[in-house]
């Protein structure tokens, strides 16, 4: 009975999916908010927002392990066999069990990703995910991208109001985003801590509970991508967070880079005139060092 179980998905395939699906769900017709990936994005786009939230996304594979497997294949691989004993000595669910490591420092980094992807999760105002499918399966994962487009659309859309009363109970528009079969189907977590080594895993089941952090921890949340969105979105609607204007987002970027902060020897396009070139310029620095993908949700 094998021990590990791999994945039939890519992790290129689930980044243009994911991306796709969000920015689906963030309609044309929508005169509120609207959802980006920057490093695709045209040029002069800063013109069209006056406050925006950064969305910082990593995308993983998850693989499986199988809690039932014999003894000595456990034993061969014990960082994976002790996500395994873990598990089962904290009563947490899975089988298979769902997993994810972290990424190895680069070569020419400074930090670990991990702890770039921390340093920009500052919610409300950015968010970072690690953002993983809850399958091992290439038809299960199709299955819950290909919903009808009318369950895209509408009424998980929480964009076609544009004001949603929360607190109202008789109201559950803004509640259906939850309930999108294709978020559901991903787990999201936000990286909690920093790290010295790669040497770490996240773990969790099928249904996206039960999660731990390997080293040693279990995180009591829902962290389904429907979850995590709906969190944003009553963030951005609900809290009157401002979020970044250009002129704060702009000075953000100097900082960070300022600080190094694993950015290497990199220096950003900057420019005062360009704001939109800076950011572009920030956003794809974060993808081919780190593979981070940015995001923004802004309002015209």
């Amino acid at each position: 009975m094998s021990f590990t179980i791999p994945s039939q998905l890519s992790e290129n395939q689930i980044e243009a999916d994911v991306a796709s699906y969000l920015g689906c769900i963030t309609p044309f017709w929508s005169d509120r908010y609207r959802l980006i990936s920057v490093d695709e994005q045209a040029t002069g786009a800063d013109k069209l927002f006056d406050r925006f939230f950064p969305i910082y996304l990593q995308f993983k594979v998850s693989q499986g392990l199988n809690p039932d497997a014999r003894i000595l294949p456990r034993f061969l691989r014990q960082s994976l066999s002790g996500i395994i004993s873990f598990r089962q000595q904290n009563l947490l669910a899975g089988n298979p069990i769902l997993y994810f490591p972290l990424r190895k420092k680069a070569a020419t980094a400074q930090d670990f990703q991990h702890n770039i992807l921390c340093r920009l999760h500052n919610p409300p105002h950015q968010f970072g995910l690690y953002v993983a499918p809850l399958t091992l399966s290439l038809s299960e994962y199709e299955a819950a991208l290909n919903v009808k487009w009318f369950r895209r659309w509408w009424p998980e859309d929480p964009f076609m109001l544009k004001e949603i009363e929360i607190y109202d109970p008789a109201v559950s528009r803004n509640l259906k985003i939850g309930y999108n079969p294709f978020l559901r189907h991903h787990i999201s977590i936000p990286p909690h801590t920093t790290v010295n080594t790669e040497k770490h895993h996240y773990s969790f089941s099928q249904s996206g509970g039960d999660v731990a952090w390997h080293g040693g921890e279990v995180l009591n949340e829902d962290f389904r991508l429907s979850s995590q969105w709906l969190r944003i979105l009553n963030d951005v609607y609900y809290r009157d967070i401002p979020g970044f204007s250009p002129e704060r987002f702009y000075m953000f970027i100097n900082d960070f880079v300022a600080e190094d902060a694993g950015m290497g020897s990199y220096q950003p396009y900057i420019n005062d005139d360009d704001f939109w070139g800076t950011v572009i310029s920030f956003a794809r620095r974060l993808k081919v060092q780190y593979g981070i993908k940015m995001m923004i949700l802004y309002r015209k």
